[in-house]
């Protein structure tokens, strides 16, 4: 049933329905601990969320598209991941791909994300701050301290809760692009993130 809606989705998120930036493909796909709430996003740089992505029928599974909410500047390029919030799936984080140098009236490349059921749109708040123009390959939120992890083509960098400053999330990394980010809340209560690195293996750092 997952695979079947998840199928429909890909192709109902590239047609015209959505208004602008028609076509391309789904390039991430995040689901909510409730199994119900999908946040989606295809390549020309539209991002969706469906409140009933676990219905049985595909044909009935509804997205509302949210990249075009009002006051919403954003990117004309790809959202390549989505972390959607583990203590609140109507909050996620977003993340882009390119250089914002191809797109200087829509810049960022990380953006803190709040989706509003009730009309339909959503918040969007760049925090990419001093992040510097680069792709950002993923993005995962440390729900326990608020502090927010991104991937870049050099490592890892993390933007603690309440700063505005982006640094190297720890030493020891090899600068190597990073296609991929894991958090994991093991059971002896430890955090850890792993990151998966182009040729340089996987990597882990323990969050205190």
């Amino acid at each position: 049933c997952v695979i079947t809606i998840e199928r429909f989705a890909s192709a109902l998120l590239r047609t015209a329905f959505g208004g602008t930036r028609p076509n391309g493909n789904v390039v991430a796909v995040s689901r909510a601990k409730d199994h119900d709430t999908m946040w989606a996003s295809t390549t020309p740089g539209r991002v969706f969320v469906s409140t009933n992505s676990n219905n049985a029928d595909p044909a009935s599974v509804t997205f509302r598209r949210i990249d075009n909410s009002p006051g919403a500047a954003t990117p004309l390029r790809t959202p390549g991941s989505i972390y959607v919030d583990p203590t609140n799936l109507n909050h996620a984080l977003v993340s882009y791909n390119g250089y914002g140098s191809n797109t200087p009236t829509t810049p960022g490349h990380v953006f803190d994300v709040v989706f509003d059921p009730p009309t339909g749109t959503a918040t969007w708040t760049d925090i990419s701050y001093d992040l510097l123009d680069q792709p950002i390959n993923d993005v995962v939120l440390d729900a326990a301290t608020g502090d927010v992890y991104a991937s870049t083509d050099f490592g890892v960098d993390r933007l603690a809760a309440g700063t505005q400053t982006w640094k190297q999330a720890s030493d020891g990394l090899p600068q190597a692009a990073v296609a991929g980010l894991t958090l994991v809340n093991a059971k002896n209560g430890d955090r850890l993130l792993y990151a998966a690195t182009h040729g340089r293996g996987a990597w882990r750092l323990r969050l205190r």
